[in-house]
């Protein structure tokens, strides 16, 4: 038995049981990966993977289990290879999943200051769509993810969420709006006046489409987008108001517009880290989660720490 074995027995699992991409997903042959699964099965004496007319179509019960196994006995053997690296002092690569409001706001500043403490280090963002983040990270395509918000039903097994920083909402608006003059807002201040929302179907949209629903007000909604970024732009178009994360205004830039914080009137929502369970954290790993989540005493910071 080979960790070259148990890399083909996971790759073709991710590659939902298609020899040919697992194969190319792993820069070999198509008859090399079917002979290494067949050496495999000879030696354990057993069929892991379930076959009609030549097609697999299943892992078998003893295959799934075997493959439950193989990932973690892969998982510390990467990690060996992260231990190695620390020693050896080796440059090394971060893949963030994220999503376009953390890429675009968020994540800047925490790479440039990674760039400069470690000037080799490779750095990679993977924007995604906010569901399919952990599988990412679960996955191995990506090393962390960044989210907002997270529902801990579906979460695969061996993730875990650190809770970063909270999100603030604010409602933004042109300067001579009626709103414009006031300090605090309402819902009922908010459903008053056309809005240029979230497409209520998004995380964020069902957040807000939720609140407005429980206080019984329906929001007068004359735009929906994806992005906050075009939300913003609306806005100052002068089609209506938003409600957008905080973080987004730039106060040299949109002097145009005024901004009313109005983060207690929706749910506590905060950053999310997103990370695998016996993941290796080298020392590049934990800056950049504590600089995503200060102070944070997850037992899982205190992984690894030790000085090789």
């Amino acid at each position: 038995m080979t960790l070259l074995q148990l890399k083909i027995l996971r790759e073709i699992a991710r590659q939902s049981l298609n020899i040919s991409a697992a194969a190319k997903a792993l820069n070999t042959s198509q008859p090399g990966v079917s002979r290494q699964i067949q050496m495999l099965e000879r030696e354990l004496g057993l069929s892991l993977l379930v076959r009609k007319k030549n097609r697999i179509v299943a892992l078998s019960s003893i295959g799934e289990t075997i493959l439950a196994i193989a990932k973690s006995a892969l998982n510390q053997a990467e990690n060996i290879g992260l231990v190695a690296q620390d020693a050896q002092g080796a440059p090394g690569k971060l893949v963030v999943a994220t999503t376009h409001l953390h890429a675009r706001y968020t994540l800047l500043q925490p790479f440039k200051a990674l760039r400069k403490k470690y000037p080799q280090l490779r750095m990679f963002l993977f924007q995604a769509d906010p569901d399919d983040i952990p599988k990412l990270v679960h996955s191995h395509a990506a090393d962390i993810g960044l989210n907002t918000g997270h529902d801990d039903k579906g979460r695969p097994p061996g993730i875990l969420y650190l809770n970063g920083r909270p999100l603030q909402r604010s409602v933004i608006m042109l300067r001579d709006h009626p709103l414009a003059r006031k300090k605090q807002l309402t819902i009922r201040d908010l459903g008053a006046h056309p809005l240029v929302g979230y497409n209520p179907l998004s995380r964020a949209g069902s957040v807000i489409a939720r609140t407005f629903e429980q206080s019984g007000v329906v929001p007068n909604v004359i735009v929906q987008a994806n992005d906050s970024d075009i939300i913003k732009a609306y806005v100052a178009a002068g089609l209506g108001i938003g409600i957008v994360p905080t973080v987004i205004l730039d106060r040299k830039l949109d002097v145009h517009l005024r901004s009313i914080d109005v983060t207690d009137l929706f749910p506590r929502a905060h950053t999310n880290i997103v990370m695998r369970e016996d993941m290796h954290l080298r020392s590049y790993v934990r800056d950049f989660i504590q600089m995503m989540a200060p102070g944070s005493k997850h037992p899982a910071l205190k992984r690894n720490l030790h000085k090789v």
